[in-house]
């Protein structure tokens, strides 16, 4: 195999990229606001409440898997970007066989964790072999997609990303489908949650091994080409990614456990719908800043650190720009969207919609560097100064509600603390150290994402002051207003000549046609 046809057009690759970003943006939301009033409606608040408190748990299952893959999307995208074909099998397949095992491991624990999900959480009159069947089959679907990841896996290395949306389009129409069709002919059960999931996940695995294999021919499924020397390699890196997943969830994945626990699965409901916005505006961030992961490790396998230090400038000041919009509109609009997504009398959980969203603008602009820890093997060492940031989120959560009797309150707000510290202080300290530049680099250019979402809020709770929205037409006009007076600011003011250039150059060629220069 030539070295021409390994080679990775990453510019190229990015219209199309950006376009499936687009595509599955709109379905997510679609399709994830859509099944919550769904799902309220025919299942009820209280069993509600125990589907994403299961998606929830899931993330704990699927720690070690998702480490392994972060380690082999590194080492795969290096070895093709040197054109190292043997190298390339054998990494895939030692990561394919030996997740494979890992997976097998899991599947007794994944068990073990369904069954005695009705005992440890509170669930109120639901069935308790219902619950059960819910978490068991929502944790196998995840298992199935983990392993389904090892061929997506491959997408991501030749910079693929629209395909690997794709492939996660076809699984959210498929629990849509299956979900409504199972419920409008057997009934509402969660049983039948769990069913689309499962269901949705082996399609899933089918797709994405398809589409591996027209993308990456030479890669061939060998249990020869499994080496324990390679597995041991990647597992290293792994190892150190999965503590520090671990620590990552404790700051996020924990505090509908702990609610569930402290104050029943009516306030795990309500606290799910406030952490549902930040958790699907970080999604919707992912989106664009995977685009980055492949880049960053291109410019590592290339050696050049001069184009990492400034692509990650980049990316840091305009994903913070751009985030800073969407989520400034739903803190500043979250009663009005609560009202209108599930009822007038969810609209009292505002406040908590600003605690749990509007901090995530700093983990989403610290994701756009944080691959450059795992390019440069340094997770290690990340490790240690952020898994206390963990233990520490879950220690105020069990402390600020009892000491200042807020409620579920304490358990954000705990959050919040942990968050910044961890978001905005170490991680872009630390990553800014391992490049060895001067170490508030990337702390200054976040601040321009911070700056966004503080000029957005005041001018939205200025708008409220004299402007009554309780519709939503009137919504969507105000929303598209202050949109409309931000990318125009922001675009022509805040961004210099040269940024606005390479944006543009990127964007699809009709994009660039029909957008006028004095616009970007």
């Amino acid at each position: 195999m030539s070295t021409a046809s390994l080679d990775i057009k990453f510019k190229q690759s990015l219209p199309k990229n950006l376009i499936s970003n687009v595509i599955y943006f709109v379905l997510n939301i679609a399709i994830g606001l859509m099944l919550v009033p769904f799902f309220l409606d025919t299942l009820g608040k209280e069993a509600y409440g125990l589907i994403p408190l299961a998606t929830s748990i899931t993330s704990y299952i699927t720690l070690v898997i998702d480490s392994l893959n972060t380690s082999i999307s590194r080492f795969l995208t290096i070895d093709l970007q040197r054109a190292d074909v043997k190298r390339a099998n054998e990494t895939f397949n030692t990561a394919l066989f030996g997740s494979l095992c890992v997976i097998l491991l899991l599947i007794p624990i994944a068990l073990a964790a369904a069954w005695y999900a009705p005992v440890f959480f509170n669930i109120g009159g639901q069935s308790t072999t219902d619950v059960f069947l819910l978490f068991a089959l929502i944790f196998g679907s995840v298992l199935i997609r983990t392993w389904s990841s090892n061929f997506m896996v491959t997408l991501f290395a030749y910079n693929r990303l629209d395909l690997r949306n794709y492939v996660n389009c076809a699984n959210l129409f498929m629990q849509l489908i299956l979900v409504v069709t199972l419920f409008l002919y057997l009934g509402p059960s969660l049983v039948l949650v769990g069913l689309s999931y499962a269901g949705a996940a082996i399609a899933t695995l089918v797709i994405s091994f398809t589409l591996s294999k027209r993308t990456c021919p030479f890669l061939k499924i060998s249990p020869a080409s499994f080496l324990r020397s390679r597995l041991k390699e990647i597992g290293g890196m792994s190892a150190w990614v999965l503590i520090n997943s671990v620590g990552l969830l404790l700051n996020t994945q924990i505090s509908l456990i702990v609610v569930n626990k402290l104050f029943g699965e009516v306030a795990g409901t309500e606290y799910s719908l406030a952490a549902l916005w930040s958790t699907l505006l970080i999604n919707i961030a992912a989106l664009v800043t995977n685009l980055f992961t492949p880049m960053t490790y291109s410019y590592y396998a290339k050696q050049d650190r001069e184009g990492l230090i400034r692509f990650t400038s980049m990316t840091i000041k305009i994903m913070g720009l751009s985030m800073a919009l969407p989520i400034a509109l739903a803190c500043i609009f979250s009663p009005q969207l609560l009202t209108i997504w599930v009822g007038e009398e969810f609209a009292h959980l505002a406040p908590l919609m600003w605690i749990c969203v509007a901090p995530v603008i700093l983990q989403i602009m610290v994701s756009c560097i944080a691959p450059i820890t795992v390019a440069y093997n340094r997770v290690r060492s990340l490790v240690f100064l952020t898994l206390p940031m963990g233990f520490l989120n879950v220690i105020l959560a069990l402390l600020l509600p009892n000491i200042f009797d807020i409620g579920m309150y304490g358990v954000a707000l705990a959050g919040l603390i942990t968050l910044i510290l961890r978001y905005g202080v170490i991680n872009p300290l630390f990553i800014a150290s391992v490049i060895q530049i001067p170490v508030f680099t990337y702390l200054k250019k976040m601040l321009y994402g911070i700056g966004g979402i503080l000029v957005l809020s005041v001018a939205g709770i200025a708008l409220l002051s004299v402007v009554t929205i309780s519709t939503l037409p009137t919504l969507i006009l105000a929303g598209c207003g202050i949109a409309a007076a931000y990318l125009l600011f922001v675009l022509n003011v805040v961004l210099n000549p040269e940024e606005r250039k390479i944006i543009r150059s990127y964007l699809p060629g009709v994009c660039q046609r029909r957008i006028p220069s004095w616009v970007l």
